[in-house]
């Protein structure tokens, strides 16, 4: 609201000097809070336009960061990728030295000369590993028995075994082939 010269009429100044002065004193108050108002408003409008190109260079400098970023992001993205790729490759391997090791392993009881030149004769990637981890080759190994016998051994052909006496060595055949007498000879012959 504003002040007007005849609401001091009204209550009771009625000395223009005394009015003109008053109205002076207002209207000088009034500028004074004008151009305070305008100096905050200068000073508030200096600190935002301040503000906005701080955030319009930040915003530079993301966009710019972006391109590195999304740089970044590529080179990340391909040494995951390369990452993933060796991770892969490198249980491959680990699942077939792994299955080498165990068909190595129990080839040495399945009575071959060479477990060594038996291995080169199995095909590795037609084997598969039990739950036990141990191979099944039963029928691989049945299969080279029957169409390569030169890589194991005979199973008839087994050393016998040496039998020990206690009263002595036995003769060369046995003792089979002696007469009665021949027998009762070397009976005393073993009580010396």
């Amino acid at each position: 609201m504003s002040l007007k010269r005849e609401m001091l009429t009204e209550a009771g100044i009625t000395d223009k000097t005394v009015i003109d002065n008053i109205m002076q004193a207002y209207g000088a108050g009034i500028e004074n809070a004008k151009s305070q108002i305008k100096s905050e408003m200068q000073a508030e409008a200096d600190t935002l336009k301040g503000q906005l190109e701080q955030q319009t260079q930040a915003l530079k400098d993301l966009q710019e960061k972006e391109g590195a970023s999304e740089e970044s992001k590529k080179q990340l993205a391909d040494l995951q990728a390369q990452f993933d790729q060796y991770k892969t490759d490198s249980e491959a391997k680990l699942a077939q030295v792994t299955k080498t090791n165990a068909v190595a392993l129990a080839l040495k009881d399945v009575g071959a000369y060479n477990s060594d030149d038996l291995m080169r004769f199995i095909d590795l990637d037609k084997i598969e590993l039990g739950e036990d981890g141990k191979p099944v080759i039963e029928e691989t190994i049945q299969g080279l028995r029957e169409t390569s016998p030169y890589l194991f051994q005979n199973q008839d052909n087994a050393q016998p075994k040496p039998t020990f006496s206690t009263a002595g060595n036995p003769p060369a055949d046995g003792g089979e082939d002696l007469s009665a007498e021949d027998k009762a000879l070397f009976a005393g012959f073993d009580s010396v």
